[in-house]
């Protein structure tokens, strides 16, 4: 997209936005709001805390014909220091409800707080939720899992948008084309809106001491208490990231303020002035080192999101 038609669709979105009610702000910085702290300003942001707010924003960006990114935690992600065009949708919608040993919540709903809730209600099977620090739609897009778990074990169906048609549909768990860290919706313009997931009943207790049992776990193990946006690698067949990372000799490597964690190499941690481009750089010289090493390419767990073309021009 050109300046010029980058600066027609967001003066037709900012005047769509006004005609509707919808507050966006300009120029909004986006490091603030992703775990990573990295990275330039989104040209629009609006937040929504429902359903039917999502799907205004959604349709908003379609009518004035501007690109849209729909926003969680803002963990597992790398926004390019140029930013990201068009408009951010930060997605807060968190409506939950359950039934039986059934429960739907809105994308938006974080995995911490699933997690707490199934343990209030004697639900089984969202334990190792507790080591996936998004939403539940980004749960869900990337098929994220933890201690031997992924959520295409609970989920049961997904709700969706299309902006091709401004279609809601159902699929399916069997229809949502899970893989390791694969779903169906990382190669879709469909847009997550909630998601049911099928659980077991159990008891309370013994369900909060496993939560609480992988908390510890994932507390002794990751690196929590520095910036970060997950796991930097998906683990090869057979094989942990991490492992082949450390082998390699990468421990602690740095890159400006980027560096990989000397308590997990599967983590890259960053300093209050590192930029995105240092976490990218970094990512791609262990990358090298570990296919020197091991001739093993491992395949990026986390996302770039932005406009890493202008990164790559500069």
């Amino acid at each position: 997209m050109s300046p010029a038609a980058g600066a027609a669709s967001l003066a037709r979105l900012d005047a769509l936005a006004a005609e509707r009610g919808i507050e966006v702000v300009e120029h909004a910085p986006m490091a603030p709001i992703t775990t990573l702290r990295v990275g330039g300003a989104a040209d629009r942001l609006t937040t929504v805390t429902s359903r039917d707010e999502l799907l205004a924003a959604l349709r908003l960006a379609r009518d004035a014909e501007t690109a849209c990114f729909v926003l969680g935690h803002g963990s597992d992600l790398v926004v390019a220091d140029a930013g990201i065009r068009g408009l951010v949708i930060r997605n807060r919608a968190r409506a939950v409800t359950i039934e039986g040993a059934r429960l739907r919540a809105d994308a938006g709903t974080s995995m911490a707080l699933l997690v707490r809730r199934c343990a209030s209600a004697g639900l089984v099977g969202l334990e190792f939720g507790t080591s996936i620090p998004g939403t539940l739609g980004g749960a869900v897009w990337a098929n994220a899992g933890a201690h031997g778990s992924e959520m295409k074990d609970v989920v049961a169906a997904v709700e969706v948008w299309d902006p091709r048609d401004d279609g809601e549909t159902t699929l399916e768990a069997d229809a949502c084309g899970f893989a390791y860290r694969e779903s169906r919706f990382k190669h879709s313009p469909v847009v997550i809106v909630a998601a049911t997931l099928s659980l077991r009943a159990g008891d309370s207790a013994t369900i909060a001491r496993q939560v609480a049992a992988n908390q510890a776990q994932r507390v002794a193990t990751q690196p929590l208490a520095d910036q970060n946006a997950g796991s930097v690698f998906r683990n090869p067949p057979g094989d942990h990231a991490g492992r082949l990372i450390e082998a390699a000799g990468l421990k602690r490597l740095r890159v400006g303020g980027a560096a990989v964690s000397d308590l997990h190499a599967n983590f890259i941690v960053t300093d209050r002035d590192a930029k995105a481009a240092d976490v990218r750089a970094l990512g791609d010289r262990v990358r090298a080192g570990v296919l020197v090493h091991s001739g093993v390419e491992l395949a990026y767990e986390i996302e770039f999101v932005g406009d890493w073309a202008v990164e790559a021009a500069t």
